[in-house]
């Protein structure tokens, strides 16, 4: 690893919307990650317009900091449990860290 550089990556995923808890719960239980969060998103894209009416298209947005040795891995387990492998269902990015802050489960004393 260079220097300076942290040990991890994020991930970020646009898939359909209806996805994120059970994908959230997957990625705990199947890949141990703890460092997740989704959130939801509408918009309208240039061609969505017929008619004069608007489509919104809704999307659930992951995103996943993941260890720079466990990248690949979880980048693929995402890539099919959030569904983006189908036709236009989404897309999947992967890009280095600059600053940072794991978070870290509670210790009991």
């Amino acid at each position: 690893m260079k220097p300076g550089a942290t040990p991890y990556k994020a991930i970020t995923c646009f898939c359909p919307a209806g996805r994120g808890q059970r994908v959230l719960e997957e990625l705990h239980k199947e890949m141990g990650i703890n460092c997740a969060f989704v959130h939801h998103a509408r918009g309208i894209g240039v061609g969505n317009v017929q008619k004069k009416k608007l489509f919104y298209i809704e999307r659930e947005i992951f995103t996943v900091l993941v260890p720079v040795d466990r990248a690949d891995e979880i980048f693929r387990f995402l890539y099919f449990a959030t569904g983006i492998d189908e036709p236009h269902a989404g897309m999947i990015v992967m890009e280095k860290t600059t600053r940072l802050m794991p978070i870290v489960e509670p210790v009991e004393l």
